[in-house]
């Protein structure tokens, strides 16, 4: 009778090694994701953060000084505007239009970007 070990060992497949944890899968598509969204949150932060300063520019602009003036003000609310500019503001809105009306605005918007992070 053959010897099951000497002889038929050729032919039998050996045991395979037990299985050894290999690193998550799922990790490398998430970091494939991750820095697919960190320029696209970079750049939202960036359009987030220069917003006012482009209203702004866009104010100063304004065919409509007295429109343009009252969203100024709101824009500025809850900033540390001083006396003097909030003055010159509600005179802007309130008060009859004068030929200077819009290079006053302008004006404004300029300063308005010194505290609203300019």
């Amino acid at each position: 009778m053959p010897d099951p070990h000497r002889d038929l060992a050729e032919i039998i497949e050996p045991a395979s090694p037990p299985a050894t944890a290999t690193p998550a899968h799922f990790m490398r598509p998430l970091a494939l994701a991750g820095a697919a969204v960190l320029p696209l949150l970079a750049l939202w932060w960036l359009l987030r953060r220069r917003a006012p300063l482009r209203a702004l520019r866009r104010l100063a602009r304004s065919p409509d000084v007295a429109a343009a003036a009252a969203a100024l003000a709101r824009l500025a609310e809850g900033h540390a505007a001083t006396t003097a500019w909030r003055q010159e503001l509600e005179r802007l809105r309130f008060a009859p239009p004068t030929p200077e009306a819009a290079s006053t605005l302008a004006r404004l918007c300029r300063e308005a970007e010194s505290f609203l992070g300019g």
